[in-house]
């Protein structure tokens, strides 16, 4: 089967104020292991680099299916890619306690670029390793798809800075980054627990300015990231 697995250690950090693990810890711990796993599999970024490709992530969900208490120590993720779609390849995730209880599924939804031409690269530039099952589990039947747009009338906007701290070695915001963007826009009040996130990355954010719009929907915030008049990414956060 293609599947990996990795403990972690949980630092101070990983905890917003209200001690509840951060959305950037979660997306930091399955794009962590999700990187580990592909150079296992001979198809990291060093591989795809030498033939001018790169991944890129499309989107991303999680849910919370019961709530990682401060304090505690250690996390078991796992991680395992699904058959290469037509142009995109899903990838899901679980993160387990020490005696095997699962906390948190999720997924992400990748695809690859030539990095030189900024184009999307379609046929055989992955192959998963001969005479390997595909782990036939699948976190949400119906894949990940596009957020819905939605009208800003109504929405509270929030504006920020993106400096070098947020900038990655291929030169851009991380995607982890964006959610630290998205809790101080929202400033939740104490108490209150994320249980689901979803994120579409649309546009890079460059160094600089951008701009956060969110609106209650229900128990959801609808939020939209806009950078140089171009909308960068499209979320939705459920809370309790």
């Amino acid at each position: 089967m293609i599947i990996y697995e990795k403990e972690y250690l949980l630092r101070v950090s990983d905890f917003d104020k209200n001690d509840n693990l951060k959305m950037g810890a979660i997306l930091d711990m399955f794009q962590s292991v999700a990187e580990e796993h592909a150079r296992i599999l001979n198809i990291g970024y060093q591989e795809l680099f030498a033939k001018d490709c790169v991944w890129v992530l499309l989107r991303t969900k999680y849910d919370l299916l019961k709530q990682i208490a401060f304090g505690t120590e250690k996390v078991i993720v796992k991680t395992w890619p699904h058959p290469q779609g037509k142009g995109d390849y899903d990838r899901d995730y679980a993160i387990y306690s020490t005696n095997g209880e699962m906390l948190v599924k999720g997924s992400s939804k990748w695809c690859i670029i030539n990095y030189v031409t900024r184009r999307l690269v379609f046929g055989e530039k992955v192959t998963y390793p001969d005479g390997e099952d595909f782990y036939p589990i699948v976190n949400y039947e119906q894949g990940l798809k596009k957020i819905p747009d939605f009208s800003l009338d109504g929405a509270e906007k929030f504006d920020g800075f993106a400096g070098d701290s947020a900038v990655d070695h291929n030169g851009h915001v991380n995607n982890v980054k964006y959610t630290d963007f998205i809790l101080d826009a929202l400033a939740l009040e104490k108490g209150v627990i994320i249980t689901s996130f979803e994120i579409n990355y649309l546009n890079e954010i460059p160094l600089g300015n951008y701009s956060i719009y969110h609106k209650k929907d229900g128990d959801n915030r609808l939020i939209k990231g806009f950078s140089r008049e171009k909308e960068s990414f499209r979320a939705i956060v459920t809370l309790s």
